[in-house]
Protein backbone atom coordinates (compact mmCIF):
# COMPACT_ATOMS: atom_id res chain seq x y z
CA UNK A 1 0.00 0.00 0.00
CA UNK A 2 1.34 3.36 -0.51
CA UNK A 3 0.02 6.48 1.06
CA UNK A 4 0.52 10.09 0.97
CA UNK A 5 0.67 12.64 3.71
CA UNK A 6 -0.31 16.03 2.80
CA UNK A 7 0.35 19.21 4.92
CA UNK A 8 -1.36 21.54 2.98
CA UNK A 9 -0.44 25.59 2.09
CA UNK A 10 -2.87 28.06 1.96
CA UNK A 11 -4.35 31.03 -0.58
CA UNK A 12 -2.80 34.47 -0.32
CA UNK A 13 -4.49 37.46 -0.87
CA UNK A 14 -4.03 37.23 -4.42
CA UNK A 15 -5.56 33.79 -4.51
CA UNK A 16 -2.40 32.38 -4.91
CA UNK A 17 -0.54 29.28 -3.19
CA UNK A 18 1.82 30.17 -0.15
CA UNK A 19 5.21 28.93 -1.14
CA UNK A 20 8.48 29.45 1.12
CA UNK A 21 12.25 28.67 0.15
CA UNK A 22 12.91 27.66 4.04
CA UNK A 23 10.50 26.70 7.09
CA UNK A 24 12.27 27.40 10.37
CA UNK A 25 11.18 23.57 11.71
CA UNK A 26 8.75 20.55 10.45
CA UNK A 27 5.25 20.00 11.98
CA UNK A 28 5.81 16.73 14.70
CA UNK A 29 2.17 15.84 13.62
CA UNK A 30 2.57 13.87 10.07
CA UNK A 31 5.97 12.67 11.39
CA UNK A 32 4.51 11.08 14.13
CA UNK A 33 1.19 10.10 12.02
CA UNK A 34 3.70 7.73 9.91
CA UNK A 35 5.30 6.40 12.82
CA UNK A 36 1.45 5.24 13.53
CA UNK A 37 1.15 3.48 10.81
CA UNK A 38 2.24 -0.06 9.66
CA UNK A 39 5.86 -0.87 8.56
CA UNK A 40 4.78 -2.84 5.35
CA UNK A 41 3.35 0.56 3.77
CA UNK A 42 5.41 2.91 1.51
CA UNK A 43 4.55 6.62 3.33
CA UNK A 44 5.47 10.03 1.37
CA UNK A 45 5.18 13.09 3.27
CA UNK A 46 3.92 16.34 1.64
CA UNK A 47 4.59 20.00 2.57
CA UNK A 48 2.96 21.59 -0.19
CA UNK A 49 4.39 25.67 1.05
CA UNK A 50 7.45 24.12 -0.67
CA UNK A 51 7.06 20.92 -2.88
CA UNK A 52 4.35 21.16 -5.07
CA UNK A 53 1.47 17.95 -5.03
CA UNK A 54 1.68 15.60 -7.94
CA UNK A 55 -1.96 14.55 -8.28
CA UNK A 56 -1.04 11.72 -11.11
CA UNK A 57 0.94 10.02 -8.71
CA UNK A 58 -0.20 6.38 -8.15
CA UNK A 59 -1.26 6.10 -4.53
CA UNK A 60 -3.85 4.08 -2.57
CA UNK A 61 -4.88 6.68 -0.32
CA UNK A 62 -4.25 10.74 0.90
CA UNK A 63 -4.18 11.66 4.49
CA UNK A 64 -4.73 15.65 5.24
CA UNK A 65 -4.17 17.17 8.37
CA UNK A 66 -5.06 21.18 8.40
CA UNK A 67 -5.25 24.19 10.85
CA UNK A 68 -8.31 26.49 10.20
CA UNK A 69 -6.37 29.01 8.20
CA UNK A 70 -5.21 26.06 5.59
CA UNK A 71 -8.13 24.49 5.28
CA UNK A 72 -9.89 25.66 2.47
CA UNK A 73 -6.80 24.91 0.65
CA UNK A 74 -6.83 21.49 2.18
CA UNK A 75 -10.75 20.86 1.31
CA UNK A 76 -9.49 21.23 -2.65
CA UNK A 77 -6.71 19.27 -2.47
CA UNK A 78 -9.08 16.67 -1.34
CA UNK A 79 -11.62 17.40 -3.74
CA UNK A 80 -9.47 16.75 -6.28
CA UNK A 81 -7.75 13.70 -5.47
CA UNK A 82 -11.21 12.40 -5.17
CA UNK A 83 -11.91 13.54 -8.35
CA UNK A 84 -9.10 11.32 -9.62
CA UNK A 85 -10.84 8.18 -7.54
CA UNK A 86 -8.22 8.60 -4.66
CA UNK A 87 -9.52 8.02 -1.09
CA UNK A 88 -8.97 10.50 1.32
CA UNK A 89 -8.94 10.64 4.92
CA UNK A 90 -8.56 13.96 7.05
CA UNK A 91 -8.05 14.90 10.36
CA UNK A 92 -6.49 17.20 12.70
CA UNK A 93 -8.04 20.05 14.70
CA UNK A 94 -10.29 22.17 12.60
CA UNK A 95 -12.10 18.53 11.32
CA UNK A 96 -12.54 17.37 14.76
CA UNK A 97 -13.92 20.66 15.15
CA UNK A 98 -15.96 20.69 12.20
CA UNK A 99 -16.56 17.18 10.96
CA UNK A 100 -19.60 17.12 9.40
CA UNK A 101 -18.02 19.84 6.92
CA UNK A 102 -15.25 17.81 6.54
CA UNK A 103 -17.42 14.97 5.30
CA UNK A 104 -18.39 16.73 2.07
CA UNK A 105 -14.74 16.61 1.00
CA UNK A 106 -13.25 13.22 2.78
CA UNK A 107 -14.09 10.02 2.26
CA UNK A 108 -13.25 9.58 5.75
CA UNK A 109 -12.52 11.87 8.46
CA UNK A 110 -11.07 10.84 11.88
CA UNK A 111 -12.10 13.01 14.92
CA UNK A 112 -10.01 13.66 17.87
CA UNK A 113 -6.53 12.33 18.59
CA UNK A 114 -4.97 9.99 16.47
CA UNK A 115 -2.98 7.31 18.46
CA UNK A 116 -5.65 5.04 18.74
CA UNK A 117 -7.98 6.33 15.79
CA UNK A 118 -5.65 5.86 13.10
CA UNK A 119 -4.41 2.21 13.32
CA UNK A 120 -8.22 1.16 13.91
CA UNK A 121 -8.65 3.26 10.55
CA UNK A 122 -5.92 1.30 8.80
CA UNK A 123 -6.73 -2.01 9.91
CA UNK A 124 -10.29 -1.42 8.64
CA UNK A 125 -8.79 0.23 5.13
CA UNK A 126 -6.82 -2.52 4.97
CA UNK A 127 -9.71 -4.93 5.42
CA UNK A 128 -11.98 -3.20 3.14
CA UNK A 129 -14.47 -1.94 5.95
CA UNK A 130 -13.47 1.33 6.63
CA UNK A 131 -16.48 4.11 8.38
CA UNK A 132 -17.05 7.62 7.05
CA UNK A 133 -16.02 8.23 10.41
CA UNK A 134 -13.96 7.52 13.37
CA UNK A 135 -14.32 9.43 16.87
CA UNK A 136 -12.21 8.79 19.70
CA UNK A 137 -13.93 8.04 22.89
CA UNK A 138 -11.06 8.58 25.26
CA UNK A 139 -8.37 11.15 24.77
CA UNK A 140 -5.08 8.82 24.79
CA UNK A 141 -2.28 7.35 27.17
CA UNK A 142 0.92 9.46 26.06
CA UNK A 143 2.65 5.96 26.90
CA UNK A 144 4.90 4.20 24.67
CA UNK A 145 4.26 6.97 21.73
CA UNK A 146 6.86 5.95 18.78
CA UNK A 147 9.37 8.29 17.25
CA UNK A 148 8.17 10.37 14.95
CA UNK A 149 9.74 9.33 11.30
CA UNK A 150 12.06 12.89 10.44
CA UNK A 151 13.34 10.73 7.79
CA UNK A 152 10.58 11.16 5.48
CA UNK A 153 10.75 14.37 5.17
CA UNK A 154 13.21 16.85 2.98
CA UNK A 155 15.03 18.18 5.64
CA UNK A 156 17.24 20.86 3.50
CA UNK A 157 13.65 22.42 3.37
CA UNK A 158 14.04 23.43 7.21
CA UNK A 159 16.35 26.11 8.81
CA UNK A 160 16.57 23.60 11.69
CA UNK A 161 18.62 21.60 9.82
CA UNK A 162 20.93 23.76 8.03
CA UNK A 163 24.40 24.24 8.77
CA UNK A 164 25.77 27.02 6.34
CA UNK A 165 26.16 30.47 6.47
CA UNK A 166 24.80 32.89 9.25
CA UNK A 167 22.63 29.37 10.25
CA UNK A 168 25.98 28.02 11.40
CA UNK A 169 25.63 30.54 14.71
CA UNK A 170 22.02 29.54 15.64
CA UNK A 171 21.25 26.46 18.18
CA UNK A 172 20.26 23.54 15.09
CA UNK A 173 18.88 21.18 14.58
CA UNK A 174 15.90 22.20 16.07
CA UNK A 175 13.41 19.42 16.73
CA UNK A 176 10.02 19.49 18.05
CA UNK A 177 8.83 17.70 20.54
CA UNK A 178 6.42 16.40 23.04
CA UNK A 179 6.41 15.89 26.25
CA UNK A 180 2.65 16.38 27.61
CA UNK A 181 -0.82 17.80 26.26
CA UNK A 182 -3.70 19.44 27.67
CA UNK A 183 -4.39 22.90 29.10
CA UNK A 184 -6.32 23.41 32.35
CA UNK A 185 -7.03 26.97 31.02
CA UNK A 186 -10.03 27.64 28.74
CA UNK A 187 -9.26 31.34 27.12
CA UNK A 188 -12.24 31.95 25.11
CA UNK A 189 -10.17 32.44 21.67
CA UNK A 190 -8.40 29.24 21.95
CA UNK A 191 -9.61 25.58 20.75
CA UNK A 192 -6.61 23.64 22.49
CA UNK A 193 -8.53 22.71 25.71
CA UNK A 194 -11.28 21.66 23.14
CA UNK A 195 -9.41 19.67 21.74
CA UNK A 196 -6.70 17.86 23.79
CA UNK A 197 -9.34 18.62 26.70
CA UNK A 198 -8.15 20.16 30.36
CA UNK A 199 -6.90 17.46 31.92
CA UNK A 200 -2.58 17.75 31.53
CA UNK A 201 -1.73 14.47 30.47
CA UNK A 202 2.34 13.45 30.40
CA UNK A 203 4.48 11.32 28.85
CA UNK A 204 7.09 9.18 31.21
CA UNK A 205 10.26 11.27 31.13
CA UNK A 206 12.48 8.14 30.40
CA UNK A 207 10.58 8.16 26.98
CA UNK A 208 11.27 11.62 26.54
CA UNK A 209 14.75 11.23 27.10
CA UNK A 210 14.99 8.16 24.63
CA UNK A 211 13.18 10.22 22.30
CA UNK A 212 15.86 13.49 21.96
CA UNK A 213 18.57 10.69 22.22
CA UNK A 214 17.28 8.53 19.07
CA UNK A 215 16.59 11.79 16.99
CA UNK A 216 20.35 12.95 17.92
CA UNK A 217 18.84 16.56 18.80
CA UNK A 218 21.28 19.59 19.40
CA UNK A 219 18.32 21.46 20.54
CA UNK A 220 14.78 21.08 20.99
CA UNK A 221 11.01 23.07 20.85
CA UNK A 222 8.78 21.51 23.29
CA UNK A 223 5.65 21.83 21.74
CA UNK A 224 3.69 21.26 24.76
CA UNK A 225 1.32 24.28 25.19
CA UNK A 226 2.85 24.72 28.62
CA UNK A 227 6.22 23.30 29.49
CA UNK A 228 5.65 24.55 33.14
CA UNK A 229 1.48 23.47 33.66
CA UNK A 230 3.08 20.55 36.14
CA UNK A 231 5.99 22.62 38.36
CA UNK A 232 7.06 19.11 39.87
CA UNK A 233 7.08 17.11 37.03
CA UNK A 234 9.04 19.97 35.13
CA UNK A 235 11.02 20.27 37.34
CA UNK A 236 12.05 16.14 37.30
CA UNK A 237 12.25 16.98 33.65
CA UNK A 238 14.80 19.14 33.37
CA UNK A 239 16.94 17.04 36.22
CA UNK A 240 17.02 14.83 33.46
CA UNK A 241 17.88 17.06 30.80
CA UNK A 242 21.08 18.48 31.90
CA UNK A 243 23.35 15.96 30.96
CA UNK A 244 22.34 15.73 27.44
CA UNK A 245 23.77 19.74 27.54
CA UNK A 246 21.25 20.41 24.74
CA UNK A 247 19.38 23.65 23.85
CA UNK A 248 15.71 24.15 24.24
CA UNK A 249 12.70 26.30 23.60
CA UNK A 250 9.07 25.87 25.23
CA UNK A 251 5.81 27.63 25.78
CA UNK A 252 4.89 28.77 29.48
CA UNK A 253 2.93 31.32 30.94
CA UNK A 254 4.39 34.25 32.34
CA UNK A 255 3.18 33.43 36.03
CA UNK A 256 5.43 30.87 36.09
CA UNK A 257 8.52 33.21 36.49
CA UNK A 258 7.72 33.43 40.56
CA UNK A 259 8.54 29.91 41.26
CA UNK A 260 12.29 30.84 40.98
CA UNK A 261 13.78 27.33 41.59
CA UNK A 262 11.83 26.05 38.40
CA UNK A 263 13.46 28.60 35.87
CA UNK A 264 17.02 28.46 37.18
CA UNK A 265 16.85 24.72 36.93
CA UNK A 266 14.84 24.97 33.36
CA UNK A 267 18.01 27.42 32.41
CA UNK A 268 20.47 25.11 33.52
CA UNK A 269 18.43 22.14 31.21
CA UNK A 270 19.24 24.39 28.58
CA UNK A 271 16.09 26.36 28.13
CA UNK A 272 17.24 29.78 25.99
CA UNK A 273 13.43 31.42 25.05
CA UNK A 274 10.03 30.68 25.84
CA UNK A 275 7.38 31.53 23.96
CA UNK A 276 4.46 34.01 26.44
CA UNK A 277 1.40 34.76 25.07
CA UNK A 278 1.12 38.07 27.06
CA UNK A 279 -2.38 38.54 24.70
CA UNK A 280 -3.15 41.97 25.98
CA UNK A 281 -2.30 44.79 28.80
CA UNK A 282 -5.17 45.49 30.39
CA UNK A 283 -6.95 43.19 33.27
CA UNK A 284 -10.29 43.95 32.09
CA UNK A 285 -9.91 43.01 28.80
CA UNK A 286 -7.96 39.64 29.75
CA UNK A 287 -10.84 39.26 32.35
CA UNK A 288 -13.51 39.32 29.22
CA UNK A 289 -11.50 36.36 27.39
CA UNK A 290 -11.29 34.28 30.58
CA UNK A 291 -7.16 34.42 30.43
CA UNK A 292 -7.24 35.52 33.99
CA UNK A 293 -4.36 33.57 34.95
CA UNK A 294 -2.20 36.45 33.28
CA UNK A 295 -1.68 39.37 36.10
CA UNK A 296 -1.18 42.34 34.21
CA UNK A 297 0.41 44.07 37.40
CA UNK A 298 3.20 41.36 37.76
CA UNK A 299 4.34 41.50 33.62
CA UNK A 300 7.53 43.58 34.55
CA UNK A 301 8.49 41.48 37.52
CA UNK A 302 7.96 38.61 35.39
CA UNK A 303 9.69 39.54 32.58
CA UNK A 304 12.96 40.92 34.29
CA UNK A 305 13.19 37.69 36.40
CA UNK A 306 13.41 35.64 33.00
CA UNK A 307 15.85 38.21 32.01
CA UNK A 308 17.88 37.58 34.78
CA UNK A 309 18.15 33.70 34.95
CA UNK A 310 19.15 34.18 31.01
CA UNK A 311 15.88 33.28 29.29
CA UNK A 312 14.45 35.00 26.10
CA UNK A 313 10.71 35.33 25.99
CA UNK A 314 9.08 35.62 22.93
CA UNK A 315 5.25 37.90 23.45
CA UNK A 316 2.73 37.42 21.71
CA UNK A 317 -0.01 39.55 21.67
CA UNK A 318 -4.06 39.99 20.40
CA UNK A 319 -5.73 42.82 18.79
CA UNK A 320 -8.98 43.56 18.37
CA UNK A 321 -10.41 42.61 21.82
CA UNK A 322 -14.03 44.65 22.74
CA UNK A 323 -12.58 47.55 24.55
CA UNK A 324 -9.66 48.42 22.85
CA UNK A 325 -8.86 51.91 21.11
CA UNK A 326 -6.37 53.12 18.49
CA UNK A 327 -3.79 53.72 20.81
CA UNK A 328 -3.38 49.72 22.11
CA UNK A 329 -0.66 49.22 19.12
CA UNK A 330 1.50 52.16 20.63
CA UNK A 331 1.19 51.10 23.73
CA UNK A 332 2.21 47.77 23.45
CA UNK A 333 5.22 48.69 21.75
CA UNK A 334 6.16 51.35 24.18
CA UNK A 335 5.68 48.53 26.68
CA UNK A 336 7.54 46.09 24.61
CA UNK A 337 10.84 48.62 23.79
CA UNK A 338 10.69 48.94 27.43
CA UNK A 339 11.12 45.33 28.71
CA UNK A 340 13.68 44.88 26.09
CA UNK A 341 11.86 41.78 24.70
CA UNK A 342 13.80 40.26 22.07
CA UNK A 343 10.87 39.17 19.94
CA UNK A 344 7.26 39.11 19.49
CA UNK A 345 4.97 38.14 17.39
CA UNK A 346 1.50 40.54 17.11
CA UNK A 347 -2.29 38.54 15.64
CA UNK A 348 -5.80 40.07 15.13
CA UNK A 349 -7.72 37.75 17.59
CA UNK A 350 -9.61 35.09 15.54
CA UNK A 351 -12.32 33.45 16.27
CA UNK A 352 -12.00 29.46 15.61
CA UNK A 353 -14.29 26.93 15.41
CA UNK A 354 -15.38 25.71 18.49
CA UNK A 355 -14.50 28.84 20.69
CA UNK A 356 -16.60 30.20 23.18
CA UNK A 357 -15.34 33.21 20.69
CA UNK A 358 -16.74 32.64 18.16
CA UNK A 359 -19.71 31.27 19.38
CA UNK A 360 -19.96 35.02 20.93
CA UNK A 361 -19.55 36.83 18.06
CA UNK A 362 -22.18 34.43 15.81
CA UNK A 363 -24.83 34.99 18.61
CA UNK A 364 -24.26 38.92 18.46
CA UNK A 365 -24.34 38.61 14.65
CA UNK A 366 -20.97 40.38 14.50
CA UNK A 367 -19.00 37.75 11.91
CA UNK A 368 -18.60 38.90 8.22
CA UNK A 369 -19.03 35.12 7.58
CA UNK A 370 -20.28 32.45 10.07
CA UNK A 371 -17.70 30.03 8.28
CA UNK A 372 -14.96 32.25 7.19
CA UNK A 373 -12.42 29.88 7.04
CA UNK A 374 -14.46 28.78 4.25
CA UNK A 375 -14.64 32.58 2.50
CA UNK A 376 -11.97 33.02 0.12
CA UNK A 377 -11.60 36.44 0.81
CA UNK A 378 -10.87 35.93 4.95
CA UNK A 379 -9.36 32.34 4.97
CA UNK A 380 -5.94 32.06 6.31
CA UNK A 381 -5.45 35.74 5.75
CA UNK A 382 -4.12 38.24 9.00
CA UNK A 383 -7.55 40.11 8.29
CA UNK A 384 -10.53 40.88 11.02
CA UNK A 385 -13.22 37.98 10.94
CA UNK A 386 -15.70 40.67 12.74
CA UNK A 387 -16.99 44.10 13.81
CA UNK A 388 -14.02 45.54 15.41
CA UNK A 389 -15.64 47.53 18.68
CA UNK A 390 -13.62 50.69 19.50
CA UNK A 391 -11.26 50.92 16.59
CA UNK A 392 -12.61 51.50 13.01
CA UNK A 393 -11.02 48.42 9.99
CA UNK A 394 -9.05 50.93 8.51
CA UNK A 395 -7.11 52.00 11.42
CA UNK A 396 -6.39 49.10 12.95
CA UNK A 397 -4.78 47.34 9.80
CA UNK A 398 -2.62 50.87 9.33
CA UNK A 399 -1.90 51.02 12.79
CA UNK A 400 -0.77 47.66 13.38
CA UNK A 401 1.17 47.18 10.82
CA UNK A 402 3.08 50.27 11.48
CA UNK A 403 3.77 49.49 15.45
CA UNK A 404 4.65 46.07 14.37
CA UNK A 405 7.10 46.84 11.72
CA UNK A 406 8.45 50.06 14.14
CA UNK A 407 9.28 47.08 16.74
CA UNK A 408 11.62 44.78 14.06
CA UNK A 409 13.12 48.50 12.74
CA UNK A 410 17.07 48.79 13.57
CA UNK A 411 16.90 51.10 15.64
CA UNK A 412 14.20 48.89 17.82
CA UNK A 413 16.41 46.37 17.46
CA UNK A 414 19.69 48.05 18.58
CA UNK A 415 17.46 49.38 21.67
CA UNK A 416 16.52 46.33 22.79
CA UNK A 417 19.22 43.89 22.49
CA UNK A 418 22.75 46.27 22.44
CA UNK A 419 22.02 48.94 24.51
CA UNK A 420 23.46 47.19 26.80
CA UNK A 421 24.09 44.19 24.75
CA UNK A 422 21.51 41.48 26.24
CA UNK A 423 22.87 37.57 26.56
CA UNK A 424 23.46 36.13 23.75
CA UNK A 425 23.38 39.20 21.63
CA UNK A 426 24.39 38.50 18.19
CA UNK A 427 21.94 35.24 17.98
CA UNK A 428 19.40 37.85 18.65
CA UNK A 429 20.38 40.27 15.86
CA UNK A 430 20.73 37.52 13.58
CA UNK A 431 16.80 36.42 14.73
CA UNK A 432 15.63 39.72 14.72
CA UNK A 433 17.00 40.97 11.56
CA UNK A 434 15.11 37.15 9.56
CA UNK A 435 11.63 37.94 11.33
CA UNK A 436 12.06 41.51 10.06
CA UNK A 437 12.79 40.25 6.45
CA UNK A 438 9.83 37.51 6.65
CA UNK A 439 7.31 40.39 8.01
CA UNK A 440 5.02 40.71 5.00
CA UNK A 441 4.99 36.97 5.63
CA UNK A 442 3.61 37.20 9.26
CA UNK A 443 0.94 39.79 8.20
CA UNK A 444 -0.60 37.68 5.93
CA UNK A 445 -1.00 34.06 8.24
CA UNK A 446 -3.46 33.89 10.94
CA UNK A 447 -2.31 32.26 14.08
CA UNK A 448 -4.45 29.06 14.98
Amino acid sequence: MKIKLIEPSLYTENGRLLKSKRLLMPSLALPLLAALTPNNVDITIVNEQFEDIDFEEKVDLVGITSYTPQILRAYDIADEFRRRNVPVVMGGIHVSMEPQEAMEHADTVIVGEAEEMWPEFMRDFENGIRKNMYVAQNRPSLFNLPIPRFSLIDKLQYISFQNKGLYRFLPLPMIPIQTARGCPHSCDFCSVTIFSGTQYRTRPIPQVIDEIKMLRAKSCFFVDDNIFANPNRAKELFSHLVPLKILWIGQATISAAKDRELIRLARKSGCIALAVGLESLSTKILASVSKTMNRVDEYEKNLTAYRKEGISVIISMVFGLDGENSMVFKEAYNFLLKNRIPYTFWWPITPFPGTSLLKRLKESDRLKDEKWWLNSALSGKKLLKFACIGIDEESFYKTFKHYYWKFYSLQSICKRILLPPQQRFFLKIILNLLLRKDIPIQHLLVKN
